[in-house]
């Protein structure tokens, strides 16, 4: 079975918290950007993941995020298995149908990022701005 990384530098937290008598507001909208990604990623596929988002600090050079991007920034990475194998190909690629999925998808911002982002979306294609990346893990990654 396959298994999909995405890499972003959005805060998508998996919180749990769903309403502000649970928590506070930016846990409330770190478990809503969580759960807008997780529905982008499920609208052509069941998917299985042994863990949350992690986030850690990295630098960003070879992670492929868009050319305003640099340096050490906070980089939340999920895996997850789909239910089919190339589930998401499409005349564009392995992931083709996947990054359109999630491609301009609105986001909320200024949560714990550390980054300033531009225009409130994952962002997948430009390359100035790109702030999510998505591939196929292989081997033993």
């Amino acid at each position: 079975m396959e298994i999909i990384e995405i890499k972003t530098l959005v805060d998508i937290t998996d919180t749990g918290v769903r309403r502000l008598s649970q928590g506070t507001q930016q846990q409330v909208d770190q478990y809503k950007n969580w759960t807008t990604l997780k529905q982008c990623v499920e609208l052509r596929s069941v998917v299985n993941y042994d863990f949350a988002p992690s986030v850690d600090s990295v630098d960003l050079k070879n992670l492929n995020f868009g050319k305003n991007y640099r340096g050490k920034h906070r980089v939340w990475t999920w895996r997850f298995r789909p239910d089919r194998e190339m589930v998401y190909a499409d005349g564009s690629g392995d992931l083709g149908a996947l990054v359109s999925d999630i491609d301009q998808v609105p986001i909320i911002q200024n949560l714990s990022e550390s980054i300033n982002i531009d225009k409130p979306v994952f962002n997948l294609l430009d390359p100035d701005f790109k702030n999510t990346t998505i591939r196929i893990i292989t081997g033993n990654e």
